[in-house]
């Protein structure tokens, strides 16, 4: 009888122990940005960490910067998080360790029928839907209209190439950062 108690009480034990997760999803360990564009899919909406170096900030405000791994192709936008102040120019160049959650935009061809619908409207500014990556010079191009139907047109053709009703774009909302120590 005392082994049965002492068995039952070690796997509810166990059980127990395996079940204390807590309400967030559990930070991984450092993602490089090339492992989070392979991974992004099934970590939307999970926190996580990830290290690359600051590429571009964004000088409406700092509200958003992009980070790039080994190359330039891998590339990740990070958007300011609540209650932080803002990205600066001055990070430019450095090595990061961003924490954040996974967020994902899906344009499909109501998202571009909006878009287009800003840009046609010909209002000053750029449109809220506009897809924003980050490219070198852009800050040059905002409020060019013939870009931004461009960018549509190219949108909705990978769109009909992709063989789904969408394309996804994958960022991360930053909870917090610090500069990668060597």
């Amino acid at each position: 009888m005392l082994k049965k108690i002492m068995m039952i009480s070690c796997v509810a034990f166990l059980a127990i122990s395996c079940n204390q997760n807590t309400s967030k999803e559990e930070v991984r360990d450092v993602l490089t940005i090339a492992q989070l564009i392979e991974q992004a899919p099934i970590l939307v909406g999970k926190e996580i960490s990830v290290v690359g170096t600051v590429d571009h900030v964004c000088k409406h405000g700092g509200k958003r910067m992009f980070l790039v791994g080994s190359n330039d192709q891998e590339r990740m936008k990070v958007n300011l998080g609540e209650g932080q102040l803002a990205f600066t120019p001055e990070m430019e160049g450095s090595d990061l360790v961003v924490k954040g959650i996974v967020d994902e935009l899906k344009i499909d061809k109501p998202y571009l029928d909006q878009w287009e619908s800003e840009v046609m409207a010909d209002t000053e500014g750029e449109a809220a839907s506009k897809v924003h990556m980050g490219e070198a010079g852009h800050e040059n191009n905002e409020g060019n209209k013939n870009e931004d139907l461009e960018k549509i047109a190219d949108y909705r053709q990978q769109i009909e190439a992709s063989g789904s009703d969408h394309i996804s774009f994958y960022s991360v909302n930053c909870i917090s950062f610090e500069e990668k120590k060597q």
